[in-house]
């Protein structure tokens, strides 16, 4: 060390080179640095959710947690697995080995759950995400004399609004429920055709489909091949065949 000291005092123009490339290493690094009042924080975990209503906590673990454990198993960069089951709901959480690539597994873990068949035809379809932690800026409470549906239609109207402002990335709103579609079937037509409203509801929901249907790959890049059938409007289940 006293050697060092001793050669920049015999050279003042080489400790003045130094300071100063210093000072400009510290400047730059000011100027590109990213700074965020309230960070975005995305631990490696990917977590995967199954909504079971009526489900007892043991028939979530049996017929939902248990499958989809099997599924991904063998998959490589899982460092662990935890899974929560609870009365309507499972979850499970897949923390990922350090310095593997997050986004490769949760693609690999996504084709493999949205590739599974034997959940209960009652329990929704699995969610897969990312877990990413957010910090809440501001709360809105929206509320009147007005039925659900008038309050659900200016609540995304306000959410839309928030959203063309510069700054904000995201906007969710809670408390309503969400739409559904009702498919109603009079009682003729199944006894004409044979058929169990249990029957129906299969094949309905084997004619609304998101299937994963593998991978290409070359030397250079790698793609997902998906078949998307899922439908998302009534007027799309409105002349759904069946069968014949």
């Amino acid at each position: 060390m006293r050697a060092i000291i001793t050669w920049f005092i015999k050279n003042p123009v080489a400790a003045n080179l130094l300071l100063l490339l210093v000072f400009a290493g510290g400047l730059l690094s000011l100027l590109t640095m990213k700074v965020e009042v309230i960070p975005e924080v995305s631990p490696d975990q990917i977590e995967i959710s199954v909504e079971y209503r009526g489900a007892s906590p043991q028939e979530i673990e049996e017929s939902v947690i248990r499958p989809i454990e099997e599924r991904i198993a063998s998959l490589s960069g899982i460092d662990r697995i935890i899974s929560t089951a609870r009365e309507g709901q499972g979850t499970i959480l897949v923390e990922v080995l350090t310095g593997w690539d997050v986004h490769e597994l949760f693609n690999d873990i996504k084709t493999e759950v949205d590739g599974l068949t034997t959940l209960p035809r009652e329990a929704e379809r699995p969610i897969v995400r990312r877990v990413v932690l957010r910090r809440e800026v501001l709360n809105l409470a929206l509320y009147g004399e007005a039925d659900r549906e008038t309050l659900k239609y200016w609540a995304e109207r306000v959410k839309d609004r928030l959203l063309e402002l510069s700054g904000i990335t995201e906007v969710e709103y809670h408390g309503l429920l969400p739409r559904e579609i009702h498919i109603e079937i009079p009682e003729k037509s199944l006894r004409k055709y044979g058929l169990s409203l249990d029957q129906v509801a299969e094949m309905v929901a084997r004619e609304s489909l998101d299937l994963a249907g593998g991978r290409l790959k070359n030397p250079r890049e790698e793609y997902l091949v998906r078949v998307r059938g899922r439908r998302y409007f009534a007027d799309e289940y409105r002349f759904l065949r069946l069968f014949g």
